[in-house]
């Protein structure tokens, strides 16, 4: 069988529908029994007319030979509103499938009830609740219509084609705006319930619900004005300008002109369209009534909504830059020049006056905490905002709930080592200020396919979505500066290290743990404010930063390791970055499984945190002080700059404990606490309970430079022993006396051996480490045996004992039975050869 869908024009739709008529009434009707005990078409067939239900038998096909898999189907007819058949809507009983609808006029109804023009009209989108008000009403003055689409587009021209014969009503509750926005201006009324109409109608009956002080029954085509519902109406209300005024439509704003001879003033003379719907909020003022902006809000044509506190400053220069904030955030603004410029006037007069005071500061704000979009700890008496005269586009995002973050991924990886460690390097940022600290970052240290980025991603699934919220490297130091101030008071993941240009890397580094950008001036001259920020990062590579930073030829100092404590991402267990398997039977499927997790749920542990801290912020201030101390306590043989880094892991641990304590994690108590000091024995493993990290790394150079370089470019030197030849050493650098295995560095060449570190100083650590000969008093010059050099000149050497070679650090066992490394506190302990 083959029916013909032409849906160019009303007028072939209606030619179409009568051969589909005659095609469907070829069919049988269906029976009880063939509707194999559907809910849905079970009830329908009790309350529909005879012969209403057909069952269909054969596949239909359209004129382009497109076959529509009818074969099995139960067809109900469409009708419009002169109760012509233009379609049906196909169902396979008791199938999850969607419904086929063949409907070429795109307002075919479902039809419940008399299709009389007098009756009252009822439309829905979903069967079901048509069929429960119908069942409800059973009245011989409401006809119900079902649009067969499930489309809210697909309403709208269903509820204007019957409307325009009959009185049709929306049925909607009190949150769904989205629906009273799309019917706006269309010739029906919306009945507007604080509950879903079908619930209403099991306690009340219809003309009880009407008569109800909390219904709303709205004309919706009075509903010109912008037409969320306000607690405000000014924000509605139209702005006069010179000979016109500017109106807020559903569809956007415009600066409207009306013919001054029509007595009733509604009559337009010109309509011109300046932009979507946007809002004036509030006059925004920072705390010295400087900084005025305005607190604007918008939706995109996703309907996302978007809040920016725009300095005025900025429509008094180039407002193209303004514009374009607008625009990227998506506000659609005319390209016609004068049209344009009225959106300068708009902002800048809107006569609202609500205020709100504003800050330039992302993070904590007195006992407050700003986000891009809101203030969280708000006490209502005061709105603040984040002013900024760019637009952010936060990448702070909700999906799932916290309980299925918490339990699916978060709670599963409690005794994994590193992950637990970087889920509480994301609750961390917040208590810097609290804390009194000034935050710095870590450092996942491994080979590829590790796991590292997997970390990094977990944590960031704390405040967002993974793959937009983990920033990179890969960005000048001038733009991850403009991202440390917007993550200010919080977690920065940054993913790979080696996409970062070596040679900017540890000055880098050292802005982003320092929290403060790089002074700049104004076009007149004068200083700008810098940015300033106290976060902690959490950063990840193949490389160490000293090796990174080496192949560019830069120095890596002690200041540079203590900001960021390189951790080994690998657990030690033979499972890469894992402790053990939970959640898969290898290590690979794991990480898959994790991956997965954490891209459904995500955002809501963080909203979930910044609600707990700042609900009493001086109790969460004594709680992380609490913590803190208790867990330095364990470390109390640290050195300065090891007890500086032990601090910050300190941080991590009280805010993954503070974090469990609130139910967030779901872990026990002293988990977090557990993880974090296996990260920090493993970085004092590497670095030294001592501090002492750069004499290691000076002794660790030297004794390099030997081992590379020893039978190629020292000569060998024999006591009282004369050779009949001098052995040839190309490229020499110094000597080495055969008997004692002693090392003679030529002075004219040593800086070049000690570099990048400074001779000066490598000289000191050699000789605090006993490793330097010295027989001329304090001078480091050494004199070597005259039987060295018979019969010539004794050069100027510097004298590095054999012993440099055997320098190895002790160990001893860390905290809670994990591995540490000692070293003397004075100088290096060494085991000789």
């Amino acid at each position: 069988m083959t029916t013909t869908l032409q849906t160019n024009t009303h007028e072939k739709a209606r030619a179409f529908s009568t051969g589909f008529t005659e095609l469907l009434n070829s069919f049988d009707a269906a029976t009880r029994q063939g509707l194999a005990d559907d809910p849905t078409l079970t009830k329908l067939i009790a309350l529909l007319p005879p012969d209403s239900l057909l069952s269909i038998t054969d596949n239909l096909t359209t004129d382009d030979a497109q076959i529509v898999p009818t074969a099995g189907t139960i067809a109900l007819r469409l009708t419009d509103k002169q109760g012509d058949i233009v379609g049906a809507v196909f169902y396979t009983p008791n199938s999850k499938a969607k419904p086929i609808v063949i409907d070429p006029t795109g307002y075919g109804a479902i039809v419940i009830g008399e299709p009389n023009k007098a009756n009252e009209v009822i439309a829905f989108n979903d069967l079901d609740d048509g069929i429960d008000v119908y069942s409800y009403l059973m009245s011989s003055d409401k006809t119900i219509i079902v649009s067969p689409h499930k489309t809210k587009q697909c309403l709208k021209k269903m509820v204007q084609h019957w409307s325009s014969g009959s009185q049709v009503t929306v049925p909607m509750t009190l949150d769904d705006k989205g629906l009273i926005n799309l019917l706006a201006g269309v010739k029906a009324k919306a009945l507007v319930t604080v509950a879903h109409i079908v619930t209403m109608l099991q306690h009340d009956s219809y003309e009880a619900i009407l008569a109800d002080s909390d219904t709303q029954l709205i004309n919706l085509q009075d509903t010109a004005y912008y037409p969320e519902w306000r607690d405000d109406p000014q924000l509605n209300e139209p702005m006069i300008y010179a000979d016109g005024r500017f109106e807020l439509y559903h569809d956007g704003l415009f600066f409207v002109k009306y013919n001054d001879d029509d007595p009733a003033n509604i009559t337009f003379k010109s309509k011109a369209f300046v932009c979507s719907p946007i809002e004036v909020i509030a006059k925004t003022r920072d705390t010295s009534s400087g900084t005025w902006g305005r607190l604007l809000q918008w939706r995109d044509d996703d309907s996302v909504l978007h809040t920016w506190s725009m300095p005025l400053s900025l429509l008094q220069g180039d407002a193209r830059e303004y514009r374009r904030e607008l625009a990227s955030q998506g506000l659609n603004i005319t390209t016609n020049p004068k049209q344009r410029s009225y959106l300068d006037t708009y902002i800048q007069n809107y006569p609202i006056h609500k205020r709100a005071l504003c800050v330039d500061k992302l993070g904590w704000h007195d006992k407050q905490y700003i986000l891009p979009d809101r203030a969280i700890g708000s006490d209502g008496k005061q709105l603040i905002v984040y002013q900024s005269a760019n637009s952010i586009n936060t990448t702070l995002a909700q999906q799932g709930e916290l309980a299925q973050w918490r339990d699916e991924l978060c709670k599963p990886l409690a005794e994994q080592s590193r992950f637990v460690f970087s889920i509480a390097c994301a609750f961390a940022g917040q208590l810097l200020e609290l804390l009194e600290y000034d935050g710095g970052g870590f450092h996942l240290l491994g080979s590829s396919s590790m796991g590292k980025s997997l970390s990094l991603k977990v944590a960031a699934s704390v405040w967002g979505n993974p793959d937009r919220y983990v920033k990179t490297w890969r960005s000048t130091d001038n733009a991850l500066e403009g991202t440390a101030s917007e993550h200010n008071d919080s977690f920065l993941p940054l993913d790979e290290i080696s996409e970062c240009d070596p040679k900017i890397v540890g000055k880098t580094v050292y802005m982003l743990a320092n929290g403060q950008g790089k002074g700049r001036s104004t076009t007149t001259g004068h200083n700008r404010t810098a940015k300033t920020w106290r976060i902690i990062f959490l950063s990840n590579g193949e490389e160490s930063l000293q090796n990174f930073m080496a192949q560019a030829g830069q120095k890596t100092n002690a200041g540079i390791e203590v900001r960021v404590a390189h951790i080994d991402a690998d657990a030690g267990k033979g499972l890469k970055t894992f402790d053990s398997l939970v959640l898969a039977k290898t290590s690979e499927a794991q990480a898959d499984k994790i991956k997965e997790l954490s891209r459904a749920y995500y955002g809501s542990a963080g909203i979930a945190w910044l609600e707990h801290i700042t609900s009493d912020k001086a109790a969460t201030t004594a709680n992380a002080g609490q913590l803190v101390s208790d867990f330095m306590s364990q470390y109390s043989d640290l050195t300065a700059q090891a007890h500086r880094v032990a601090k910050r892991f300190a941080i991590v641990s009280a805010a993954g404990e503070l974090a469990t304590q609130a139910g967030i994690t779901g872990w026990q108590v002293g988990q977090a606490t557990t993880a974090v000091m296996t990260c920090l024995d493993n970085w004092l493993d590497n670095y030294g309970r001592d501090g002492e990290h750069e004499q290691r790394q000076i002794i660790e150079h030297i004794k390099a430079f030997i081992e590379q370089h020893g039978s190629s470019r020292f000569q060998p030197c024999y006591r009282n022993t004369r050779l009949d030849f001098e052995e040839r050493t190309p490229n020499r650098v110094g000597y080495r006396n055969m008997e004692t295995g002693d090392y003679y560095f030529s002075k004219e060449t040593f800086d070049k051996v000690c570099a990048p570190f400074s001779k000066k100083k490598v000289l000191q650590v050699l000789e605090e480490a006993d490793l330097l000969l010295l027989n001329q008093g304090d001078r480091k010059i050494y004199k070597a045996p005259d039987t060295l050099f018979s019969g010539k000149q004794r050069p100027s050497v510097y004298a590095v004992t054999a012993n440099i070679l055997c320098c190895e650090p002790m160990k001893k066992d860390g905290t809670n039975g994990t591995n540490g490394t000692s070293y003397m506190q004075q100088g290096i302990a060494l085991s000789h050869c």
